[in-house]
């Protein structure tokens, strides 16, 4: 298979996507998943992390069970009694990872576009494979279906794939990028507003690239219910190398963990739900942090919505990675160790 390139692989995501649920068998799945009604776990790792995160919130949402989300090493240490089912999120499904998650007695299940013997297989249909270090269509295939499960709305999907980001700067505070945002907002100025020389170098400021001597610590603000976007980006800037990425709990935030701001002159990527806590902090964070970039809630249902982030997150790693010269996909300089430890099979 040829090497693709990042922007390759991002105007191909919404094709790949819509095309593998045209070969899936979207209602064999929809029953698999409907019968599973005792408690579950659901693991995966790396890209497949953001998936397993997504299902398990679905499934103890729509199925009305105890689900958690878990790592493939969690099953060596956790207590498994009371569980009833593992299901294992992998994109290919033979890696260590999927072996560790079912070296147990609970029901297995694998959500992937291959098959195992033996256990009950979720299986996705993926034609055109995406070669890329940074998984996009691999995490948002199996994310799409699970959502399809949840709400059965095609056109939701459709809508949020075509979704272009709208970036907004916000009145008084300069340094405060808003990402999706209505242009009739009357708090917010548009870039083709903004004087000429705010204009010019729109493209790198909201961004804030480290190799412009800005600070290449992100603090990530979410909660729950955008806890797969907070997964996502958490990972992507990691594994990418591009920032360093810490992420705090809304509310454990007000405990202590917002000390991390005054102490050092770091960004913030801000997910704002509008409720009375957002509120507060979109008035007190853009004071506090060099940079702050703060993402609209656009759906009312949290699930929904938790998609639609995830989805803009994976379009703002993009512009964080041109605006640092990287390609996703294509990791040229990553860690010596990163093959080595990639294959890991020993004992955990």
């Amino acid at each position: 298979m040829s090497k693709e390139n990042m922007e390759d692989n991002y105007n191909k995501l919404e094709e790949r996507v819509l095309n593998s649920l045209s070969k899936t068998d979207l209602e064999r799945i929809k029953d698999i998943l409907s019968n599973i009604k005792e408690p579950t776990l659901v693991s995966g790792v790396g890209g497949s992390n953001v998936v397993s995160n997504y299902l398990s919130k679905i499934l103890s949402i729509k199925n009305g069970i105890v689900c958690e989300s878990i790592t493939p090493r969690d099953v060596l240490y956790r207590n498994l009694k009371g569980f009833k089912n593992i299901i294992s999120c992998s994109y290919s499904g033979n890696n260590y990872g999927v072996t560790t998650s079912f070296n147990n007695d609970l029901q297995k299940y694998l959500f992937s576009k291959n098959k195992l013997d033996g256990i009950t297989n979720i299986n996705y249909n993926v034609e055109d494979e995406e070669n890329s270090f940074i998984s996009l269509s691999s995490t948002l295939i199996p994310m799409t279906i699970a959502l399809l499960y949840y709400c059965n709305d095609l056109s939701i999907v459709k809508e949020i794939l075509q979704t272009v980001p709208q970036y907004s700067i916000r009145k008084n505070y300069l340094n405060e990028v808003l990402i999706g945002y209505e242009s009739s907002n009357e708090d917010l100025i548009q870039p083709q507003e903004i004087n000429s020389f705010l204009e010019n170098t729109y493209k790198i400021i909201p961004f804030f690239p480290a190799i412009l001597g800005k600070s290449n610590v992100y603090e990530i603000l979410g909660g729950y219910e955008t806890s797969s976007a907070m997964h996502f980006l958490e990972s992507t800037m990691t594994e990418a190398g591009l920032f360093v990425p810490v992420v705090h709990d809304k509310y454990d935030y007000c405990h202590g963990r917002n000390n991390l701001s005054f102490e050092y002159s770091n960004n913030l990527i801000f997910f704002d739900n509008d409720t009375e806590l957002d509120k507060s902090y979109k008035e007190i964070l853009p004071k506090k942090y060099r940079n702050v970039m703060s993402i609209k809630k656009k759906y009312d249902d949290n699930i929904i919505n938790d998609y639609y982030l995830t989805y803009i997150s994976m379009m703002l790693c993009r512009e964080f990675a041109k605006s640092s010269d990287k390609d996703l996909s294509l990791v040229k300089y990553y860690s010596p160790l990163a093959k080595k430890l990639y294959y890991y099979k020993g004992e955990m």
